[in-house]
This record gives C-alpha cells, structure tokens and sequence, in this order.
C-alpha cells in the first residue's frame, strides 16, 4: 500500500510540472518544429467570449499581460519591453486562432505567420482556462482576468 501511495504521489508530482511547465517547454521548441495548422471552419457572427478584456498569466517568475482587444491579441513580458503581437481569427464564441504577425521576445521559436488554435474550456472564478496547440504540441493552461488596460 505504501509503496501505490509513492506511486501515486510521483504521478501528480509529474503531472503539475508537465502543466506547468507547459508554456516553458513550448518556448524551447526549433522553428522548424510550427506546423502550420489549417483554420476550421469559418469566421463566427457570435461575440467572442473574451472580447477586449486584458489576463495574465506568469512565466519565468514574471507576470505576462495578455490583451485581446478586436481583432488582435498581445502578450507583453518583462514589464512591455518585449512583446508577441497576433491577429485573431474567431471561428466560434469560445475558439480562435491565433496569427503570429510581429514580436520582439528574445529566443522566440516562432516566426511571423505561425498558427495558434485556443480553446476556451470554461470561466470560473476570474481564470479563463484554455486549451491551446501550437507547433505539434497540445497543452492546457490558465488566465487570470485583470483590470490593466494596454
């Protein structure tokens, strides 16, 4: 019994830091390695469930900002001195795509051009939680909402 019991620990202790590192291990990933995906269907009439709203979200010991306001989506690091910037394309109220246009993050696996699929798994208690594949890789995560404005 013991011995499931250090099992089962090791298990969960594996299973948080894949989730958490998840973002970190994306960012390490070759250029090479962004498939470009295929958009799903078409754009929606529906209102996107996160339409200009501003979340964060922490990497590296440091707290993104995540703005989504219209059609674009930012991410900024290190107090807005490096940024990803992105076009969206909404395919449902809770799906979108993500078209990387310009950035200036250091060490940036990607290039302009580069895909992204979210999807929005549920809104609770402030955090958006999401489904996000990118550069093969499929991974979950969260965001919490925030009252910063870009």
């Amino acid at each position: 019994m013991r011995n499931f019991k250090n099992q089962l620990l090791i298990a969960a202790t594996l299973l948080v830091a894949i989730s958490v590192n998840a973002q970190d291990y994306l960012m390490t990933l070759k250029p090479l390695s962004a498939s470009v995906l295929k958009i799903d269907g078409k754009k929606t009439t529906e209102a996107p469930l996160i339409e200009n709203k501003t979340f964060s979200y922490m990497y590296k010991g440091g707290e993104v900002e995540v703005v989504f306001e219209g059609n674009s989506h930012y991410e900024f690091f290190n107090h807005k001195k490096h940024f990803i910037k992105s076009e969206l394309i909404w395919t449902s109220k809770d799906e979108c795509y993500m078209i990387i246009k310009d950035f200036n993050l250091p060490n940036f696996p990607f290039k302009a051009g580069t895909k992204m699929r979210m999807k929005i798994t549920k809104i609770k208690d402030g955090y958006v939680h999401y489904k996000s594949t990118l550069g093969g890789r499929t991974w979950k995560g969260k965001m919490k909402e925030s009252t910063i404005r870009k």
